[in-house]
């Protein structure tokens, strides 16, 4: 009995595609399901399973850039809000708002007060789409979230992103089924190692892995969507570019839950990084009190 993917894997070898999409994370599954919604004849294929690398290893959350703003990215920001919001309003049941609260030690670079101002010109500059930011003392602190040492703590901020209810290889499928819907031939675990242009088209030289047969697809335009792997692509395919990609590390620890409220804390370290504890989207995620709580640090650069 053939199964959809052996009859996309055919497709792949005997159809002329306007669109071949390489990678099918997050940026790939939504380029397919966009063209393929515009009425494009789409491809997509991925080495591995769909959202198997960076696209299964996220915080879980669709945020607005808070942090851009030490920077005076207010462009940034802003698109990055009306992105969030816009996600809110078409996946009600998946990307939902969330609170975020900070503490902030004494001593540290900015006054709460300061971060306070901060967080409202955030929520102007998505519209105001959120709950409004409110500021909290140490004593207020202690009393909504008592698990935090406020000892050391010169206040705190609260405010709003969101996250995803289920998880994101989940939210990527869901791109993936969409592009399918719209007849595109999508087929994991098929691996492009090489490719040319010649007559008008791309021939894509690609493997699958699963029997390792060699396959060749055709296809007017490439989208290169492989996420870290973009640049070694590039080099493969001979493509010349002028941007390159600059690798920063986020580092993703599963601890027991520690509060039950449905907030993230935040907190800065010494040297500035931010880390926290999203204590509710990874508790969908495994549904055990026991690894409910998910930390991360980022370690992308001082500024937190």
């Amino acid at each position: 009995m053939q199964t959809l993917r052996d009859s996309n894997l055919e497709r792949l070898g005997n159809q002329v595609f306007d669109v071949l999409v390489i990678g099918a994370g997050i940026n790939g599954a939504v380029s397919a399901a966009a063209l393929g919604g515009k009425g494009a004849h789409v491809a997509l294929i991925d080495k591995g399973d769909f959202a198997s690398f960076t696209s299964q290893s996220s915080s879980n959350l669709a945020w607005g850039g808070i942090k851009y703003l030490e920077s005076y990215e207010f462009g940034l920001v802003r698109k990055l809000c009306l992105s969030r919001n816009h996600l809110m309003r078409s996946y009600p049941s998946t990307v939902q708002e969330i609170r975020f609260l900070a503490t902030i030690d004494k001593g540290f670079r900015h006054h709460p007060r300061t971060l306070f101002a901060g967080t409202w010109l955030y929520w102007f500059m998505g519209n105001g789409f959120t709950r409004t930011p409110r500021y909290l003392s140490a004593d207020r602190i202690e009393s909504v979230e008592p698990i935090i040492n406020t000892t050391n703590a010169a206040g705190g901020v609260e405010y709003s992103d969101a996250f995803l209810h289920d998880n994101d290889a989940r939210f990527v499928f869901l791109f993936v089924r969409r592009a399918m819907n719209s007849g595109c031939a999508a087929a994991n675990y098929v691996e492009a190692h090489a490719a040319e242009r010649r007559q008008g088209l791309w021939h894509v030289e690609a493997r699958d892995r699963e029997t390792g047969r060699d396959l060749t697809i055709r296809a007017r335009a490439v989208v290169n969507a492989t996420g870290p792997f973009v640049d070694l692509f590039n080099q493969i395919v001979g493509q010349q570019t002028r941007a390159h990609h600059v690798f920063s590390k986020g580092i993703h620890l599963m601890v027991d839950r520690l509060t039950p409220h449905r907030r993230v804390l935040t907190f800065f370290a010494d040297d500035g990084r931010l880390f926290f504890c999203d204590s509710d989207g990874a508790a969908h995620l495994h549904r055990h009190d026991r690894y409910a709580c998910a930390f991360a640090i980022c370690a992308c650069d001082g500024r937190g």
